[in-house]
């Protein structure tokens, strides 16, 4: 009697990275491999299985929007400084100095694009082109991080494993876990005894950016009880802020956005869109 094995549906989480790590490699032949750490759960499974496939990781980029709990920070400075070079896409006085001139970003995925561009985009193009880029031609980086389809049915539906930088062609961003299910990555996380930041831990997401057009009041007010000096800077700029321009963190923008002002590719945001989808 022969013996029939069924094939399982779809590839192992491992086979499924070792896919698209190949498939990109392959596509772009890259000059360069970065590893993308939040300080999240997601962007902790991208690494641990970069490193676990022996992709050659040239620099580790961790994005610090100021307006974050600054423990995330810590955690990945104190984590993944120990495993190479590590680089801070830093957005300095940006956020404090945006809202003092113009007030808080507002509230929704229109709002997001703006913190995104001023936090996230601007400062990580200037970190790659910094420690990678060095004015050369035909530099091409795989900017590996833990986006994952299954994180909302927009996803499911949009997130490539994929995407070329609109402003920088040469950086590709690439989703290592993108077939993941988020049991696949708890998993996997637990069984790797990989190191968890105790604030992605105790606030269920990174907490590297709560620039408020994402962000919950009841999330605030969760994380300033956890982590008690954040509270107390972002209540004081609030004041100030609010004092200035009449509306506070967290708060619909007062004056209409003008369609296309804002960044629609948000790498690294995926924890914050999920969570805000209901304030589109």
């Amino acid at each position: 009697m022969l013996n029939i094995i069924s094939r399982p549906s779809r590839l192992s989480p491992i086979d499924s990275s070792v896919r698209i790590l190949r498939d990109a490699i392959e596509r772009f032949q890259p000059t360069h491999i970065v590893s993308m750490v939040s300080g999240g759960k997601d962007s902790a499974a991208s690494d641990q299985v970069a490193r676990e496939l022996n992709a050659k990781i040239d620099l580790v980029i961790h994005g610090n929007t100021r307006c974050g709990i600054p423990e995330t920070t810590q955690f990945v400075r104190d984590t993944y400084g120990k495993l190479g070079d590590l680089a801070e896409a830093d957005a300095g006085t940006a956020y404090e100095a945006y809202v003092m001139r113009k007030g808080f970003f507002g509230q929704g995925h229109g709002a997001h694009g703006f913190a995104y561009r001023v936090l996230k985009a601007t400062p990580f193009r200037a970190v790659v082109a910094k420690h990678l880029r060095r004015r050369q031609r035909g530099v091409r980086v795989l900017l590996l991080n833990g986006a994952r389809k299954d994180e909302s049915e927009n996803r499911q539906r949009r997130l490539q494993v994929w995407r070329q930088d609109p402003a920088q062609k040469g950086n590709i961003w690439v989703n290592l876990i993108h077939d993941w299910s988020q049991d696949d990555r708890d998993s996997y996380l637990a069984a790797r005894q990989t190191p968890i930041n105790p604030v992605a831990k105790a606030l269920c997401r990174s907490g590297e950016c709560m620039c408020g057009t994402m962000q919950t009041a009841a999330e605030r007010v969760e994380a300033a009880v956890l982590y008690p000096h954040w509270g107390s800077w972002l209540s004081e700029l609030e004041a100030e802020v609010r004092r200035k321009h009449g509306f506070g963190w967290g708060e619909p923008f007062p004056r209409p956005r003008v369609e296309g002002q804002y960044d629609l590719f948000q790498p690294m945001c995926s924890d914050c869109l999920l969570r805000g989808g209901a304030h589109a």
